[in-house]
């Protein structure tokens, strides 16, 4: 298919005609005596995704970032405000017919249409007659979401995982992007990625399947995806009969306002006063006061509904034609992003304001087998990409672990290198030290010298006679014997003294020797040895001998 209807207009007579006489020679889609029965009970699940996020996302956009938003998305935003009875949702769908698929409720038959969900949904831009169709080439949802994000492809490649057999991200993933990402047209396109995910097409909750890019991508052709939202709701309306539960996987909100609305009683009076151009279904659906029913009499309620209680065609509803034949099917093939399925609208020609007659219905029972086909293609094809995609994601994986292995591995020696580093750093300053030391010491030596100079200096005078004082005081106490012996040890341990000292300078000066590195201080010991060696040989005549 690609992408367009036939445009092949015929008057209501015309097309009455066509279809009785059709279905008088190729018979009804289902058997004779096939009864359409609602079900007694169901455990449909009608639970929405929570909306509290995307409504603060939205409520962040100023009032250029939503008319931007409006004028390209049309109303999806409202639906994020409709509050929604599961009970009545719940009581609708037990009177759904998989046969034809519509409700019918009481004899009377009901379908949302194409028509009405354009008007609810208001996407401008969409050009008539183009809707979705399955892309040709699988398109590059990593580089559509890395673009809208604003972060890489490998960014993007990392949030996909799988979930019931389809690739998906989280809602989480992107939410805090969405509500501080500081361009607002950027921030518009996150929304309407995350409303088309959650909202319009919620295959999981709490993530978006990536083949809502599909659709999404298809807005620059100016097609209108509510084919695939409607082909959608009737595939999981159908699974929710046929398993007699589940949970319905369409766009709740959307359905909810459609068969609100057919109870919408407007005066006829004031029809004519509705200005269609800026007049928004959605918006005035929240602004309305509807009355509150029980919600355990909803199923009595539609069992027993008359024509009075309906509101056939919707007071919103603008358009004078509608689509009930596509190609070379019958009725309208519905093509949506994991399924297809028909519809025949001529069931409700009632919703247009039109007569209604016998539908040519032949063969819409098979529709979904009909298709099994391309379904199966179309399944191969996903398998296929999503094949490439893990291949490509476990080459990405390994090459992520090789290049954190490599990071490690510099790490570990950049911390070695430090720790090496570190180390010599500490012998420098320890060196530093000992040499701070070692010249502390020899200043000690040379001190030491210089007072073992001055006490050889002492003795020599005293030997000599050079020192008047100390001979004087001999002459005067000559008398004294005793006194002389005791300056002659005095004398004698001065010299040992002495030469123990110069003995331990030079002690000193070998151990120091091994540790000299600068020239200054190697200059400077050798000058003490031979201070030590002259010290020796001038203080040897004093020493007592044995």
């Amino acid at each position: 298919m690609d992408g367009r209807l036939l445009h092949q207009e015929g008057e209501n007579r015309d097309v009455r005609l066509w279809s009785e006489i059709n279905q008088s020679q190729n018979g009804d889609s289902l058997p004779d005596g096939y009864i359409s029965r609602y079900a007694e009970s169901t455990c449909v699940n009608v639970r929405q995704n929570d909306m509290e996020e995307l409504r603060q996302v939205w409520e962040s956009l100023d009032t250029e970032g939503r008319q931007f938003f409006f004028k390209t998305y049309g109303d999806i935003a409202h639906l994020l405000y409709v509050q929604v009875d599961e009970t009545m949702l719940q009581a609708l769908i037990q009177f759904w017919n998989p046969g034809y698929c519509c409700f019918t409720l009481n004899g009377k038959d009901l379908m949302p249409t194409v028509e009405e969900y354009s008007e609810l949904l208001r996407i401008p831009n969409v050009m008539e007659g183009k809707v979705y169709t399955k892309p040709d080439g699988a398109c590059n949802r990593f580089v559509t979401l890395s673009q809208l994000a604003g972060r890489s492809t490998q960014w993007a490649g990392n949030l996909f995982s799988k979930k019931g057999g389809n690739l998906c991200f989280p809602w989480y993933s992107i939410a805090e992007i969405a509500r501080t990402y500081p361009d607002n047209y950027k921030k518009a396109h996150l929304l309407a990625v995350a409303i088309y995910g959650l909202v319009l097409f919620p295959r999981t909750l709490g993530y978006i399947d990536v083949a809502i890019f599909e659709v999404f991508n298809q807005f620059k052709y100016n097609i209108s995806p509510v084919h695939a939202i409607l082909a959608e709701t009737f595939l999981s309306l159908n699974a929710c009969r046929q398993l007699e539960g589940g949970r319905f996987r369409g766009c709740v909100p959307l359905l909810y306002v459609w068969i609100k609305s057919h109870f919408w009683k407007i005066p006829r009076e004031t029809l004519p006063g509705i200005n269609f151009t800026n007049f928004s279904p959605l918006k005035e659906f929240l602004e309305k006061t509807w009355d509150e029913t029980d919600s355990t009499k909803w199923v009595e309620a539609f069992r027993n509904l008359q024509d009075q209680d309906l509101v056939w065609r919707v007071p919103w509803l603008r358009c004078r034609k509608f689509l009930y034949r596509c190609y070379d099917h019958d009725w309208l093939m519905l093509l949506g992003l994991w399924g297809a399925i028909g519809c025949a609208p001529l069931l409700v020609s009632r919703q247009f304001g039109s007569r209604q007659f016998v539908p040519y219905t032949a063969g819409l029972a098979d529709s979904e087998k009909t298709n099994q086909k391309l379904l199966e293609d179309e399944k191969k094809k996903r398998k296929e990409i999503i094949e490439q995609y893990q291949h490509a994601l476990e080459a990405e994986r390994d090459n992520t672990a090789a290049w954190k292995r490599k990071s490690h591995d510099s790490k570990i020696r950049l911390t070695e290198s430090q720790n090496a580093y570190n180390t010599l750093e500490a012998q420098l300053n320890q060196s530093r030290d000992q040499y701070a030391q070692l010249e502390a010491r020899v200043k000690d030596l040379w001190a030491l010298v210089q007072t073992c100079q001055i006490s050889i200096q002492v003795l020599e005078d005293i030997k000599q006679g050079g020192n008047d004082y100390w001979f004087t005081r001999l002459r005067n106490a000559a008398h004294r014997f005793q006194e002389q012996d005791k300056i002659n040890e005095k004398i004698m341990n001065l010299a040992q003294d002495v030469a123990e000292h110069v003995t331990a300078i030079a002690r000193e000066a070998r151990v120091l020797r091994p540790h000299v590195v600068s020239r200054e201080m190697k200059s400077s010991l050798e000058m003490l040895f031979d201070q030590i060696n002259d010290l020796g040989s001038r203080v040897k005549p004093y020493l007592p001998r044995n």
